[in-house]
């Protein structure tokens, strides 16, 4: 018979057990400190929550101005008519939530940046709480928590306001402690799994409503917990419903907004062709894939000129979604006429979604050569990206034999929603900030799988005869 978790460590007496379990539950709120200095630094005092860019400072706008979800300038595509508003260029969840913080704090980049921060770190010191009353977590484990949360890339994409990264590191760390509670057969106290199999379809919905490269991360999730013969059926219900009540809001305002259904968002197809185009393969990763939309030329290291297309101002669009399946179409024209090139292009794509270390893009400009940071911080970035890509790989290489060999067949959801998180990426592109969540669901699903172990179930005859 297999065993029903991984062989379990003994980590030391209880007082050193309740410091690792304080270390580990102060974790996000100490990260709080470094991520303030970043703020400040990324938005200085008299910068606005509009000054931001990623276009949602449009839609948070509109929303406080009582418009509802819609962006009626600055739109990412020439426009044929000048009032023409768009609604689902951007999923929903971060607008509303800057909208809600924005309420709450002013309008002040920095106090909404803030804030933005502080309600990630509540929760994820909700979860990690949970956490450690259920397991306790070795040193080993305890390290590699405050090195992947700790690093410069997650301090600074974490605390970052405008674009999705800002939650998805959070989320993604929430996630894991979520799909341990459904992979592990050990749990100390067994209702746990029920209201965690709950969250874990809600924070993987809540992530594809932010960004739909999630998509295969929704659709996993839900697999798991509606496989799982522990949880009742009951349970799987309201996991159904906890997922499709969200879609179910994003797809009305959608055939609201254009009369037809879609449950993406309508940049997809401008994204499609950052991946797929003769320019955008000859550029990536070393500049920024946005530059085949408005410039007519790059200059690689090696000193070649690569012609780009400047799309963005060739054609005008009556909509947002004629805007993104114009896209889409050239998109797929350009694979069915480049199937080697394309398969080039992908592979430089899973290079890069697995295995670089360096910062991608290298240059945001198509010609000029400036980088981005300072060389000890770009050293210090390289040195964290190696020592996450090894945890990552430490998960698969423990993950591994614990299916084949010990018969823990549960352990493969490991793989698979990890595998789910990089898919996109490794077929249309990934830039290193898009990297991050992926590396601490990775890290924080080997910490919770194979370097903690199963606090002892209260025993039910005691309690009784203490009371």
């Amino acid at each position: 018979m297999p065993s029903d978790g991984p062989p379990s460590p003994v980590w030391g007496d209880a007082s050193g057990a309740r410091i690792r379990a304080a270390l580990v539950l102060v974790m996000p709120l100490l990260a709080l400190i470094p991520k303030y200095w970043i703020i400040h630094s990324l938005y200085p005092p008299g910068v606005s929550l509009f000054d931001t860019g990623f276009g949602f400072a449009g839609y948070v706008r509109s929303l406080l101005a009582g418009n509802g979800l819609r962006m009626c300038s600055a739109l990412p595509f020439k426009a044929c008519s000048p009032d023409l508003c768009v609604y689902a260029t951007r999923m929903p969840v971060i607008p509303l939530l800057l909208a809600a913080l924005d309420r709450l704090t002013g309008s002040q980049a920095e106090s909404v940046a803030l804030a933005k921060s502080v309600a990630m770190a509540l929760l994820s010191t909700g979860f990690l709480a949970t956490l450690v009353r259920d397991f306790r977590i070795g040193w080993p484990g305890v390290v590699i928590l405050y090195f992947l949360y700790f690093g410069p890339q997650s301090l600074k994409h974490g605390a970052a306001l405008d674009y999705e990264e800002g939650i998805l590191i959070d989320l993604s760390l929430c996630l894991a402690i979520a799909a341990c509670y459904l992979i592990r057969r050990d749990i100390p106290v067994a209702a746990r799994r029920s209201s965690m199999a709950l969250a874990g379809v809600m924070l993987a919905a809540s992530m594809y409503l932010t960004k739909t490269t999630a998509l295969l991360t929704v659709i996993v999730m839900t697999t798991m917990v509606m496989t799982r013969p522990a949880l009742s059926r009951g349970v799987k219900v309201a996991a159904v419903a906890v997922i499709l009540l969200p879609m179910t809001f994003w797809g009305w305002h959608n055939w609201n907004t254009s009369g037809a259904i879609h449950l993406s968002s309508s940049w997809n197809g401008e994204n499609l062709v950052r991946g797929y185009d003769t320019g955008a393969a000859a550029i990536y990763p070393e500049i920024s894939l946005d530059r085949i939309f408005d410039s007519r030329q790059a200059r690689l290291d090696n000193g070649s000129l690569v012609p780009l297309g400047n799309y963005t101002g060739k054609q005008c669009f009556t909509d947002e979604w004629q805007w993104s399946s114009t896209y889409s179409l050239q998109a797929r024209r350009w694979l069915a006429d480049h199937p080697l090139d394309g398969l080039r292009f992908t592979g430089r794509k899973v290079w890069v979604t697995l295995l670089e270390i360096r910062h991608t893009p290298t240059y945001t400009s198509a010609t000029q050569k400036s980088g981005h940071y300072a060389s000890g911080l770009s050293l210090a970035m390289v040195a964290w990206m190696v020592g996450a890509r090894v945890i990552f790989f430490l998960l698969v290489g423990a993950a591994v034999p614990a299916i084949t060999k010990r018969g823990q067949t549960s352990y493969i959801w490991a793989l698979v929603i990890v595998l789910a998180a990089c898919a996109p990426y490794m077929l249309v592109f990934a830039y290193q900030r898009h990297l991050i969540p992926i590396l601490l669901l990775a890290g924080v699903l080997f910490v919770t799988l194979f370097l903690s172990s199963p606090r002892p179930a209260p025993n039910p005859l005691i309690m009784r005869t203490q009371t």
